[in-house]
């Protein structure tokens, strides 16, 4: 299979079980090039448990691959102290068992691809993520969030399909 045949994927090696990963919309809180990491179509889930305590609910045995996200956004990391990091949210999943699938990289964010890992995307069986709790009296969803002038390029790049350098921005005082 030649590279362009690849289904390019994120491989993370999260504390976080399957459960904790679906009620969240996906995983998080990643060190990433968020740029980069939009230009993928998976995200591949490998179990750590090298943590003294299970704050993660982990659900599978160490680096063992238990699920297939497929990418919907890489949006900034809502949760407490995790500013500069990414949330990979999923639009579905597919609940994998593939054991060893961690190659022994320090850095927990792996740039590959499916076959690489040695997932075949059509043995997979794709389900819609849940619907996402919203807190009772949020309005957190509402409201927009302060943005800055990388972040919102970004997003107007990604919104018109024109490449960030095409996009720019003026504020009046």
């Amino acid at each position: 299979m030649d590279d362009k045949a690849k289904h390019k994927a994120l491989c993370v090696l999260t504390a976080r079980g399957i459960g904790k990963i679906l009620a969240e919309g996906g995983s998080q809180a990643w060190v990433l090039d968020a740029k980069r990491a939009r230009r993928y179509e998976y995200v591949v889930c490998v179990q750590n448990r090298g943590f003294a305590k299970d704050w993660g609910r982990a659900s599978a045995p160490h680096h063992t691959a238990f699920l297939v996200g497929r990418l919907k956004a890489v949006v900034p990391c809502e949760e407490p102290g995790s500013e500069h990091r990414w949330l990979l949210t999923f639009s579905e999943y597919a609940e994998v068992n593939l054991p060893n699938a961690w190659p022994g990289y320090r850095n927990p964010v792996l740039y590959t691809d499916l076959e690489t890992v040695g997932i075949d995307v059509g043995s997979l069986d794709f389900q819609p993520m849940p619907e996402q709790e919203i807190e009772v009296g949020s309005d957190a969803q509402d409201k927009p969030r302060p943005l800055t002038i990388a972040e919102a390029k970004e997003g107007l790049a990604l919104a018109f399909n024109v490449p960030t350098s095409s996009i720019e921005i003026m504020i009046r005082g």
